[in-house]
Formats: C-alpha cells, sequence, structure tokens
C-alpha cells in the first residue's frame, strides 16, 4: 500500500512540474511559466553573513497564480525577504527564481502562523513607496479590503571597537502595514475614523455594531483581521 501511494505523489508531483516547461540557453538552465521567461541566476551572498534572507528557511510547498491567471503546484517554494525572489525546485531540484512580475499569488499549503493564519502572500498592488507592483506582500485578508504587510531583511554590520574585526547578519526589518480597498493602496492608519472611511455608506451601521461588540481595538492586527473579514464577508 505504502508504495503504491508513493508512485501516485510521485506521478501527481512530476505533473504539477510538467506544466513548467524548461529549456537551456547561454545564461544557463531557464523555465517558463505559460510561455513567459525566468531565470536560475541565483544571488550569492557573502558566506560570512550569519543568518538568513529568506522568510522561510526550509522549503515549504505552496499554489502559485501566474500573471495570466494560471495556477500551478504545490511546489516546493521559499520567499527572499531580502531581493524580494521567489525561489523554487524544478523536478530535478534544481533552484531557479521566478522573473520580476511573473508570479501574483503564492498560497502555502499547511504552513501557518502562530495565530493559524495560512501563509499567503501577492504581488500586483499599486506602487507605494519604495515597493513597485511587482513587490511580495503578506495578506491578511482578502476581499474588497485586503490588509497587507511589508516584510523585508536587510543585512547590518557591526564592529567589534576592541578586535576592530567586523560582523554581518540578516535581520528583520519592521512590519509595514498597508490597506487596499477598493482600488487604492494606502499606508495603514490605526484609528476608527481612517478604518471606517475606507467602508461603504450603507454599511457604516452593521460594521459600527460590530466593533462595538467585538471591541476591536484599531492597533491590533487580529482584530484589524476580524473586522475586514467580517466586511468582506457582508459584501458577498
Amino acid at each position: 500500500m505504502k508504495k503504491i501511494l508513493l508512485f501516485v505523489f510521485l506521478i501527481f508531483y512530476q505533473w504539477s512540474f510538467g506544466q513548467l516547461e524548461f529549456k537551456n540557453s547561454n545564461v544557463g538552465r531557464v523555465m517558463e511559466f505559460a510561455d513567459l521567461s525566468g531565470h536560475s541566476l541565483l544571488k550569492k551572498y557573502d558566506p560570512d553573513i550569519t543568518g538568513s534572507p529568506f522568510f522561510n528557511d526550509d522549503w515549504i510547498l505552496a499554489r502559485v497564480t501566474l500573471s495570466r491567471g494560471k495556477q500551478i503546484g504545490p511546489l516546493p517554494i521559499k520567499l527572499n525577504l531580502e531581493s524580494n525572489e521567489l525561489y523554487f525546485l524544478d523536478s530535478s531540484g534544481k533552484e531557479l527564481i521566478a522573473l520580476e512580475g511573473l508570479v501574483r499569488k503564492v498560497d502555502c499549503v499547511n504552513y501557518f502562523s502562530k495565530d493559524s493564519i495560512r501563509y499567503i502572500f501577492k504581488s500586483g498592488y499599486p506602487s507605494i513607496d519604495k515597493q513597485n507592483e511587482n513587490y511580495y506582500y503578506q495578506v491578511f485578508t482578502e476581499g474588497n479590503i485586503e490588509l497587507l504587510a511589508k516584510k523585508f531583511k536587510y543585512v547590518t554590520t557591526e564592529k567589534n571597537d576592541l578586535t576592530g574585526e567586523t560582523s554581518k547578519e540578516f535581520v528583520d526589518g519592521g512590519a509595514v502595514l498597508y490597506v487596499y480597498a477598493y482600488g487604492i493602496m494606502q499606508t495603514l492608519r490605526p484609528t476608527k475614523s481612517f478604518i471606517t472611511s475606507l467602508l461603504e455608506e450603507d454599511k457604516q451601521q452593521a460594521i459600527n455594531r460590530y466593533i462595538s461588540a467585538n471591541k476591536i481595538n484599531f492597533k491590533k492586527v487580529p482584530d484589524l483581521i476580524k473586522l475586514f473579514n467580517y466586511y468582506n464577508s457582508i459584501q458577498r
């Protein structure tokens, strides 16, 4: 029975990758997602840098939605928060990077935060601050109002005053929250006046009752997730 299940898994795994076409070129192994090219020129970091540039250090499975709407996977992925690049493995185990603008959604399979929120990353939002439309945001809510988080890592350098030696390390930058509501991207302001300004007028009374009944704290992400999920549900 175990051999049969293993055989079925391998067939499914190869079928998923069969939707990706691979070819060789003068720049190395190249992949094609729905006739769009990617590359395998992985960014090389100084080996002396400690820590990791990735959101997830280990490979995890995710379903990937491409810019033209095609869905593939599940396939093993890593998200590089320092370079904002999506890494994944082909059927031979080779690491590849999706070209910028190629992937619009990364829906992680059975990978959750400590608050039991499944990790989802999306791009394709309007440019804001230093992020362009190809930046991957963590998505907390989906619908008419989407709560997003910019997560990033950077390299910090410290010098030992006694020895003169320097050390480098990947560190997490502070998360920045945004809201994408009805086609407009804005930095989140955790106030009732800002939050209610995002809502349609005919839903204001229902939302005010929900805020009072659930004692929503606009400075707490879990409360905002509950509020926006409720609002999106009554919009359907």
